[in-house]
């Protein structure tokens, strides 16, 4: 299966799908599945912008209410994860998946899929401390502490999500990074890119506890994130204790090496050096024309100033001097990684005016602000927005060491993608084998998870919607309830629409065992107005307006639970 991956989609899908096609005039190769890793901001009309938090003035409608509306379709199945800038009235509609408009499809806050017999495990959101472990209390309309809360990761969907086994062929989305994946590549071409993430680095706080946890406990042969805005590649060996993976608090890293420094900079004796400008193939250089109309949500940030030409660490056996390589460091060979063509962008990017980015943060939790308002001098609003706190890491550690190093040799290979933008390093393509190929030519197979399924059933009970989460079972009986959901599951089968339809169009439900293809359950069903449906001033929908999706309403029928998210009104 040949797929591509994006890093924040921010509203650019025209682009993105363009960037797509070019690739396969280029390559001769059909793309059979796209992964977009959050910030996709699924805007279908502007009265979703009050449940987008961006600052007003960056507003732009993007173009996905296009797909929404049926004007256009997806030309490869797409599968999406949230970030923090989403449309989180819709997105919490489809809270358990569903498809945001035809063949684009939404894994929920938290979710896993097979594609082809290929398992596709996704995370939305980005992790906040005090938000972790209260419910999914926020509704619609939003005010500004919510509009923010509401795509904060929850310990609920991180314990479903740790219910799952190691499965061989899995690929993890999530919008944030791991916590110490930093430090697992090239951590000094990281920062020449990035300098303002020293400080979570050498802390080891820069990213999130709970997909570190994850990380270690489902161990996917790859996983793809984006949200700091900045091509990276790491290797995670997990047979490796966790003591010695992840370098002592307290270290700090080597300073960054003057532009025109001659030598080879000083290396951390605990970073494994893997070039991703190299083992990921080269970075898609893309055009902007400034005359076509932008997402102003995107900021402009330089980042030409933090690549100098300093040298990078080599792959084995190759120094800069030709003399012997490092034998401890590890090389990435991936050739199935391609290059892709470049393709002009549907965007034009804005500045944000310097004095406004530490302003701005209060309401946008964007790593571009971050590093805006540090390049100012005004770093003080900005500690806890691309770190966690070192308590909550400590607890991470711990957990990943509880769940102990694997007993064979493997390895996750991690990439994370930059944005859409001139120069940016947003998409790759690359070629996987899957477990269960569907005929040539034709579109693969999405199919829900069973082992999800079992988990989402027995776990439903505890899903709050409220501000309080009520306190989870125990491991054992966890273990025990999932056990006996599979059970009820392999006897029973699940409750989906007959494969014949009636002569007056009605559908019976069956009770059906095996694979259940996700279309047969959920069918992409407009609820709010599409931008092109309302009126010249805005007539038709409210920005206030909430929806009872009929997908939730389709998923939670199947499995025989309550529906929770925006229950219709009895």
């Amino acid at each position: 299966m040949r797929i591509a991956v994006q890093g924040c989609s921010h509203g650019s899908l025209n682009a993105i799908y363009d960037t797509v096609l070019q690739y396969q005039q280029h390559t001769s190769k059909p793309i059979d599945l796209l992964l977009l890793c959050g910030d996709f901001q699924a805007l279908r009309s502007k009265h979703d912008f009050a449940s987008l938090a961006v600052p007003p003035k960056y507003h732009s409608l993007g173009t996905f209410h296009e797909y929404y509306s049926g004007k256009r379709k997806a030309p490869v199945l797409t599968l999406v994860i949230g970030g923090n800038h989403e449309a989180s009235n819709y997105m919490w509609e489809l809270y358990h998946g569903g498809w945001l408009a035809e063949n684009i499809y939404y894994l929920g806050a938290a979710g896993s899929v097979y594609v082809d017999g290929l398992r596709i495990v996704g995370a939305s959101g980005i992790f906040k401390d005090h938000d972790y472990r209260k419910g999914h209390f926020e509704k619609v309309p939003f005010n500004n502490s919510t509009l923010r809360s509401v795509y904060h990761i929850r310990e609920y969907d991180v314990m479903k999500l740790l219910q799952l086994s190691h499965r061989e062929h899995t690929i993890f989305l999530s919008h944030d990074w791991p916590i110490s994946i930093a430090r697992h590549g090239d951590t000094g071409a990281l920062l020449r890119r990035k300098p303002f993430f020293r400080q979570e680095i050498n802390d080891n706080s820069l990213g999130s506890p709970p997909l570190f946890t994850l990380l270690n406990h489902i161990q996917p042969s790859y996983w793809f994130s984006a949200h700091l805005h900045v091509k990276f590649a790491a290797l995670y060996d997990h047979s490796t204790s966790t003591s010695k993976a992840i370098p002592r608090l307290q270290e700090t890293l080597p300073s960054i090496p003057t532009q025109k420094q001659n030598d080879r900079p000083e290396q951390n004796p605990d970073e494994i050096a893997i070039d991703d400008e190299d083992d990921f193939d080269n970075p898609i250089r893309v055009q902007l024309d400034a005359q076509q109309k932008g997402n102003p949500d995107e900021i402009t940030i330089e980042d030409d100033d933090f690549d100098n030409p300093v040298l990078q660490a080599q792959p084995i056996g190759e120094t800069v001097d030709g003399g012997s390589g490092n034998p401890d460091e590890i090389a990435i060979e991936d050739d199935e990684f391609d290059d892709p063509p470049t393709a002009p962008l549907d965007l034009a990017l804005q500045a944000i005016p310097k004095q406004k980015a530490a302003e701005d943060l209060e309401l946008d939790e964007s790593v571009d602000l971050v590093e805006k308002a540090r390049q100012e001098g005004d770093g003080a609003g900005t500690t806890g927005v691309v770190g966690a706190p070192v308590s909550e890491v400590k607890e991470a550690v711990q957990a990943a060491e509880k769940e102990g190093r694997s007993e064979t040799s493997r390895q996750t290979k991690f990439l994370a993608l930059d944005k859409c933008g001139p120069g940016k390093d947003f998409i790759q393509f690359f070629e996987i084998d899957t477990p269960s190929p569907g005929p040539s030519g034709q579109p693969p197979r999405l199919t829900f998870d069973p082992e999800w399924l079992a988990i989402s059933r027995a776990l439903h009970p505890y899903l709050s919607t409220t501000i309080h989460q009520s306190t989870l079972p125990s491991a054992a009986a966890l273990e025990q309830l999932i056990s006996d959901e599979r059970a009820r599951m392999d006897e029973e089968g699940l409750l989906v629409p007959s494969l014949n339809a009636k002569e007056d169009g009605s559908v019976d439900l069956v009770w059906e065992k095996g694979p259940i293809d996700i279309d047969r359950v959920q069918k992409f069903w407009p609820t709010s107005p599409s931008q092109d449906q309302l009126g010249p001033n805005g007539e038709g929908g409210s920005p206030d307006q909430w929806y009872t999706s009929p997908q939730t309403e389709a998923f939670c029928g199947m499995l025989g639970l309550e529906n929770k998210v925006n229950p219709a009104p009895m």
